[in-house]
């Protein structure tokens, strides 16, 4: 049988790992990228040690597929972790909030706001499944009962800043799902991500799985049993290749480019883009030792400020202080078509506001893009999920918009890819294939 797996996320490596474990099988993954890893993948400079994920990224210790996926790999002893500050900027200030007992001494909210907040995050930190709370609006949600004034200096700037014009239809699931997997110290992969997707990708290729890199898919067609893909090459070439089955990790705007599913046309499919600008600084930019910083002041740029060297050494960085500067928009937004130089003119003002040095010690910035990183999660977005099987036989489908409450993650398309593994090797085993 043979197999394709469009990407190279992941969720893609790890659903080529399952399957390849049976005998017989030609797979084969292929990505229009140059290299692995989905969004995970990083770029390395000349004077680095370490590549470096072009949108910031880190685990959790409750991430258990993760774990259990490096352990098959005999990687796990180069997962660690490690305790990281968050913080929050407000009214020019910054506070750490990353506990109980720091987000007590908040005085910018009163004691009754802060103890009410406290008691609402840890209902839902000990609540095993939040997603009978799809039903409620978090913007309903959080005001009822942490208080207007929790709600409106800690948490609307962020439902702002995140999702634009959709912040007041986000449901409650999306928030459980933000806050209860968080714990206080933080994995990072030895090398980075894009180490650990060069490592799979070398482990598949002896287990007998193709990787080709640099090749795009242009179109899906299915004639009989069999699948054509027509694919364009690092070289231009184009070239039809046939399958028996074929599994997509794209989501569904991209696609949509390949082939005509009704079920790729569902309008509660939304989501929005992600820009993250990388910067390169002399000296760090947030020097009190916060990791994550959340921006809770209005109509600024970005809304989040990750110093990469308060949680991993800038000794793997060529002594380069590593800023990431996060945000979300839709793809029509202007700002999402600037270049590097002309995003940093804009968020200039507001980062020396930070560090009034901030131009003496920029050695270098970089942008990266990607349309559609941020599902948009609906009151009852259960009923509108995509599902693993399409509506054309031995076509498949698992992306980001399958893992829902959780917007994204390593550890979530590890589990989504297994688990289609495990769905289709029931499928196939019932029709003896």
């Amino acid at each position: 049988m043979k197999i394709a797996i469009i990407g190279t996320g992941f969720g893609a490596l790890a659903a080529a790992f399952d399957l390849s474990k049976t005998k017989g099988r030609q797979i084969e993954l292929i990505d229009e990228r140059s290299v692995a890893g989905g969004l995970a993948a990083g770029f390395k400079k000349e004077n680095w040690d370490w590549p470096l994920e072009e949108h910031y990224h880190h685990s959790f210790t409750t991430d258990k597929a993760l774990q259990q996926f490096l352990l098959e790999l005999d990687l796990r002893d180069q997962l660690f972790y490690k305790k990281a500050k968050s913080s929050t900027l407000y009214n020019g200030q910054i506070y750490q909030i990353d506990s109980a007992s720091s987000l007590l001494k908040f005085k910018e909210i009163s004691f009754f706001s802060r103890l009410r907040t406290g008691i609402v995050l840890a209902f839902l930190k000990i609540l095993p499944n939040g997603t009978f709370l799809e039903k409620i609006k978090a913007s309903r949600f959080l005001p009822l009962t942490m208080g207007q004034e929790s709600w409106r200096i800690i948490w609307e700037p962020l439902f702002v800043s995140k999702f634009g014009h959709f912040s007041d239809e986000i449901n409650l699931s999306w928030f459980w799902a933000r806050v209860n997997p968080r714990t206080p110290a933080l994995g990072y992969f030895e090398g980075g991500f894009q180490r650990l997707a060069n490592l799979t990708v070398k482990k598949l290729k002896n287990l007998g799985v193709k990787v080709s890199l640099a090749t795009k898919v242009e179109k899906i067609t299915k004639k009989g049993n069999k699948f054509t893909l027509s694919l364009v090459n690092k070289n231009g070439r184009r070239i039809d290749k046939q399958y028996d089955l074929v599994i997509s990790t794209l989501v569904s705007p991209d696609f949509a480019k390949l082939i005509d599913l009704p079920e790729l046309k569902q309008e509660k499919l939304r989501g929005l883009a992600a820009m993250t600008m990388v910067l390169s600084l002399k000296k760090q930019l947030l020097k009190e030792g916060t990791y994550w910083l959340n921006v809770n002041e209005k109509d600024w740029p970005f809304v989040a400020v990750v110093e990469h060297d308060n949680y991993i050494s800038n000794a793997h960085y060529g002594g380069e202080s590593i800023v990431y500067l996060g945000r979300y928009l839709e793809i029509s937004d202007k700002a999402y078509h600037k270049t590097a130089q002309e995003l940093l003119v804009d968020y200039r003002p507001y980062l020396k506001k930070i560090d009034p040095n901030f131009d003496q010690n920029v050695i270098d910035v970089k942008v990266f893009k990607s349309a559609f990183a941020q599902p948009i999660t609906f009151v009852n977005q259960s009923h509108f999920l995509p599902k693993f099987e399409t509506s054309v036989k031995n076509l498949y489908w698992v992306s980001m918009q399958h893992v829902y409450p959780f917007d994204r993650g390593i550890n979530h398309a590890i589990a989504s890819g297994r688990e289609l593994a495990r769905y289709i090797e029931k499928h196939l085993k019932m029709e003896n294939l």
